[in-house]
C-alpha cells in the first residue's frame, strides 16, 4: 500500500525544505548514530531517513546501501502519520506493508521500529528505525536509546539551521552598515560642495574620505568571515587602493606582501594592525602631511610576521608610549596582536616609527 499524504503535506515539505539537508553528503555525526542504534537494538539495518516528495531519503544508514528509494515502498512514509514512535513486529501482519516488496521479498522486512524525527513547528519530517529480516519486538531500554538517538538528530538538525539563520542576518546587518556608512559618506560629501568656507569644506570632504574608506574596509572584513582561505595579495591589492584615501596627496602608502594563503582570521587581524598603523601614522608621524607608509607581510598560519614603519617625526618616547598603550589605536593592535598569540613591538629613533608583529620563531626587517 502507498502511503497517503500527510493531511499537511505542503507545510511539512516546506518545513523539511527549510532545513536544507536533502542531498546532502555523509557525515560521520549521523552515521555514528544509526550504527548506535543497529547495535543497540542488535539488528542488521538502520537508517536516518526524511520523506521527500515523491522519495525517501537516507542522510545516513547501516545495512542498506542506498541513498534514497521511491515512496511507493517507504515504510517510514505510513510511520510519520502515526505518534512519536511506531514499532511493528511482524510488517506482514500489518495491511499497509503486507503487500510491500520490501517486505514480502527473500529477505524481506518483516520487523521495524522508528522514531519519528519532527521539525520546529512539530510536523513529521522522517524517522529514525531500525529493520530486521525477521519478526521480533524491542525491549524497553532498545526503544529508549531509539528515542533519545532522535532526539540528538533534530538537536543537531535544529543547531545547523540557527547558526545558518544567524548568518543570514548578520549578513543583512552588515550589508545595511555598509549602505549606512555609503550614506553618510555621500552626504557629507554633498555639504562640502555646497560649504562657500573653504576650512569646513576641506573638513567635510575629509571626513567623507574616511567614511567611504571605512565603508569599505568594512565590506573587506564581512568577506573574510565567509570562510575558506584568503589570498593575503589579491586582499592587500584592494585594501592598499582604500587606505590611500586616508593618507595626504603629499604622502605615500606601499605594502608589499611575500604570502600565498592565510586563514580568515590571520588576515582579518593583519588587515586591522594595517588600518590602525596607517591611521596613527596620519595622525600622528607624518610630518606636514608629507612621508611615506611602508608595510611588510611575510609567510603563512604556522610562521608569519608583519613590519609597517614610516619616516615620520617619531621618537624613542613616542615607542615607549605605543609600548605602554597609551593611545586607542596602540591598544587596538596590542589586542589584535595578542589574539594571534604574538608580540607588537614599537621601536623609534627619531626618524619614524616602526611597529614589528611576528608569530614565534619568526622575524623580519
Amino acid at each position: 500500500m502507498k502511503p497517503s499524504l500527510h493531511p499537511e503535506e505542503e507545510k511539512r515539505l516546506q518545513e523539511l525544505h527549510r532545513y536544507g539537508i536533502l542531498d546532502t553528503e555523509r557525515e560521520k555525526d549521523f552515521d555514528e548514530l544509526v550504527e548506535i542504534a543497529a547495535d543497540i537494538c542488535e539488528v542488521p539495518v538502520s537508517v536516518v531517513n526524511f520523506i521527500d516528495a515523491g522519495r525517501q531519503w537516507f542522510k545516513a544508514e547501516v545495512g542498506l546501501g542506498v541513498r534514497s528509494t521511491p515512496i511507493e515502498t517507504s515504510l517510514c512514509g505510513h510511520v510519520i502519520l502515526q505518534g512519536d514512535f511506531v514499532e511493528i513486529p511482524d510488517t506482514l501482519q500489518d495491511e499497509r506493508m503486507a503487500d510491500n516488496p520490501l517486505c514480502t521479498s527473500d529477505p524481506g522486512f518483516r520487523f521495524y521500529a522508528g522514531a519519528v524525527l519532527k521539525g520546529a513547528n512539530g510536523l513529521p519530517l522522517g524517522t529514525l528505525c531500525v529493520l530486521d529480516h525477521k519478526p521480533r519486538t524491542l525491549t524497553d531500554r532498545q526503544r529508549k536509546v531509539l528515542q533519545v538517538l532522535s532526539k540528538h538528530v533534530m538537536s543537531e538538525l535544529n543547531l545547523r539551521l540557527s547558526l545558518e539563520e544567524e548568518r543570514v542576518l548578520r549578513r543583512e546587518v552588515d550589508h545595511r552598515v555598509k549602505n549606512s556608512l555609503a550614506s553618510i559618506g555621500a552626504m557629507l560629501s554633498m555639504k562640502a560642495r555646497r560649504t562657500s568656507n573653504e576650512t569646513l569644506k576641506m573638513e567635510l570632504d575629509d571626513a567623507s574620505t574616511r567614511i567611504r574608506s571605512l565603508s569599505s574596509l568594512h565590506a573587506e572584513l564581512h568577506e573574510l568571515e565567509a570562510g575558506g582561505r584568503v589570498d593575503l595579495e589579491s586582499l592587500f591589492d584592494r585594501v592598499q587602493t582604500d587606505l590611500r584615501y586616508l593618507i595626504p596627496d603629499k604622502a605615500t602608502l606601499s605594502i608589499e606582501v611575500q604570502s600565498i594563503e592565510a586563514s580568515p582570521q590571520l588576515a582579518n587581524a593583519l588587515l586591522l594592525i594595517v588600518n590602525e598603523f596607517v591611521s596613527n601614522s596620519v595622525k600622528h608621524g607624518l610630518k606636514d602631511g608629507e612621508g611615506n607608509i611602508q608595510v611588510l607581510i611575510e609567510g603563512d598560519d604556522h610562521s608569519w610576521a608583519i613590519v609597517c614603519r614610516d619616516d615620520g617625526a617619531a621618537t624613542a618616547l613616542d615607542a615607549e608610549r605605543a609600548m605602554a598603550k597609551a593611545g586607542l589605536g596602540t591598544r587596538v593592535i596590542h589586542s589584535l596582536a595578542k589574539t594571534l598569540s604574538a608580540d607588537a613591538v614599537w621601536t623609534a629613533t627619531g626618524n619614524g616609527m616602526k611597529l614589528s608583529v611576528s608569530s614565534k620563531n619568526t622575524e623580519i626587517h
